[in-house]
């Protein structure tokens, strides 16, 4: 059986760093209370290198969740490459959306609403369309898993399930102020969703 490896991105490039000290940002101050310098500053670029890459704080903050997303993305797609079938496809597609949730919980509100701060409504759009784009990856694996071609009547709310379950424990991790890495918690999410989604492995 294939294990499953994590997508990795290139941490060091300035740009990275950008949208890192711009994340941080946001969740310490909110979108109102940042200038570009400080994200300049806090990301240890100088501000001539932040515009190159963006140029106003809604390109940069659309910028931010649209690497969140296109991260999950990238994970998403790799899964069904693995040659993991069935149950261990479906586990494994749990680990990796319970770990990115888990690292990206500060998001996850804004995430929920499609709304995001300092994006504008054509930014907010394109951000629904790579939303769109991982529905369509995660409904891919779900065909893939599903025994004898056996789908859910409405394969939309199968995918909408399954990431719910696991959008549900980011939140009770920030409730109960737990710790424990939340792909821990993937053969939970694949019992109560095989056992109410009527997919048939």
């Amino acid at each position: 059986m294939s294990t499953v490896k994590p997508v990795v991105r290139d941490p060091d490039s300035k740009k990275r760093k950008i949208l890192a000290a711009a994340r941080r940002m946001l969740v310490k101050r909110g979108f109102q209370d940042i200038v570009l310098d400080d994200i300049a500053r806090e990301a240890g670029v100088a501000k001539g290198t932040l515009f190159l890459h963006y140029k106003s704080k809604d390109e940069l903050f659309t910028a931010v969740f649209a690497d969140l997303v296109d991260g999950l993305g990238l994970e998403l797609e790799a899964l069904p490459k693995t040659g993991l079938e069935g149950k261990d496809l479906l586990l494994a597609t749990a680990k990796v959306v319970l770990s990115h949730f888990d690292h990206s919980r500060d998001f996850m509100a804004q995430a929920g609403t499609g709304r995001f701060p300092g994006c504008g409504d054509k930014s907010c759009g394109k951000l629904m369309d790579k939303f769109r784009a991982n529905q369509e990856r995660m409904s891919a694996i779900i065909k893939r898993v599903s025994k004898d071609g056996a789908l859910p009547a409405d394969l939309g709310f199968a995918v909408g399930a399954f990431f719910s379950l696991c959008r549900t424990l980011t939140m009770r991790k920030v409730m109960e102020g737990h710790d424990r890495p939340l792909e821990r918690e993937a053969e939970k999410v694949v019992a109560f969703f095989l056992n109410g989604s009527g997919v048939t492995l």
